[in-house]
């Protein structure tokens, strides 16, 4: 009893591994349909694993024998030479080889349009998914079509798919990433692009293994732009290197994008009269029950240039711009700045006029 109890369990553990793995591969699926209401997905491609029969594991079943010709019926059936699929089935994968040629696979569809119905029609996406190069039916090159009508009630199409099997991979622009941040200005952000090659459309994901470095979004398909910000609120002066890791989700693809922070920390400023000086806001952290608001010091200098005061968040984003409250004169001045539309956070509130600035840090709290 105790060994049947250890096959038993010897057995689900292999079937939950074989639920939860990932087939490399590629798909094209095609719709037949009857023009009467009724339709039939079938998919044909490879897959990783795939044998020339019947894979279970990767969603291939035999169908029932087919119904009287009365009845709509549509699946792929055994490609003599290439696949035994019994009685037929609703996918058919064949083997995913290691190579980098292109490869091209027939399939064998075998349909009855029922009874209504005089013929059936083959339709497909467009565009193609990115591993497919070509396709021909019956012979056909359907290159810029996206549907294929047969001309009897009843028999079987050959589908000839030209594959990419060429391994996939990623190319991310710029690479590395630098980076070079000084605590009193606002925090610099760059555009990553990604690229995957070998498969235009293929998914990635992204993650990082520093907490300094953040991305949006962290993952989708495609050639894509992604935001890339820095949070030097915790780093004091220095050089600091990360990394922003690219990662398929069912295939062994990877490319790791380093990321390279050079760090500066400004001297505390003292007000000068005629000079440029921003001082440190009062209180802070501030925004609770007790100090809804807070007040800074200001002063404009004596230098030309048009001024600005404006408030950062975290990410670079311009939150709030108080420039139209600043009087164009020389002297302190204090400046309220009410924090209630703003959540709980660490924010930059920076000073330019000319060529210069100063920024400070300040913590709203709730």
């Amino acid at each position: 009893m105790k060994h049947l109890q250890i096959i038993l369990m010897a057995i689900l553990v292999l079937a939950a591994h074989a639920a939860a793995q990932e087939y490399r591969g590629v798909t094209f699926e095609v719709v037949v349909d009857n023009g009467a209401g009724r339709e039939q997905v079938l998919a044909l491609g490879l897959r990783e694993g795939a044998t020339s029969g019947l894979d279970p594991m990767l969603e291939e079943a035999e169908l029932p024998p087919q119904p009287p010709a009365e009845i709509f019926d549509a699946r792929v059936v055994s490609t003599p030479g290439t696949s035994q699929l019994g009685t037929g089935s609703l996918s058919d994968y064949r083997s995913y080889g290691s190579g980098t040629s292109l490869v091209e696979e027939t399939y064998t569809v075998a349909y009855q349009a029922g009874i209504g119905a005089t013929g059936v029609t083959l339709r497909w996406a467009d565009p193609l998914p990115g591993r497919v190069r070509k396709v021909l039916i019956d012979g056909v090159d359907q290159s810029g079509a996206t549907s294929y009508e047969s001309q009897f009630a009843q028999g079987q199409m050959t589908i000839a798919i030209t594959f990419d099997p060429s391994p996939l991979g990623y190319a991310a622009t710029p690479n590395p990433l630098l980076f070079d941040a000084n605590n009193r200005e606002p925090l610099p952000s760059r555009t990553l692009t990604i690229t995957p090659q070998g498969d235009a459309g293929a998914g990635w994901s992204l993650t990082t293994d520093v907490d300094w470095i953040s991305v949006e979004p962290t993952g989708g398909e495609g050639e894509t732009e992604v935001h890339v910000g820095i949070n030097t609120s915790m780093l004091p002066a220095g050089e600091y290197e990360g990394t922003i890791f690219i990662r398929s989700e069912d295939e062994p693809a990877r490319l790791d994008v380093p990321v390279l922070l050079r760090m500066t920390v400004g001297v505390e400023d003292v007000h000068v009269p005629g000079q440029l000086y921003l001082g440190e806001n009062y209180p802070n952290p501030f925004g609770g029950a007790a100090s809804a608001d807070t007040r800074v010091e200001v002063d404009l200098g004596s230098a030309a240039g048009v001024p600005s005061l404006r408030v950062h968040d975290m990410m670079g984003r311009e939150v709030m711009d108080l420039t139209p409250r600043l009087q164009d004169r020389s002297g302190l001045q204090v400046l309220r700045i009410d924090a209630h539309a703003l959540p709980a956070g660490m924010y930059t509130v920076t000073l330019r006029r000319a060529d210069m600035a100063r920024t400070r840090t300040m913590i709203v709290t709730r």
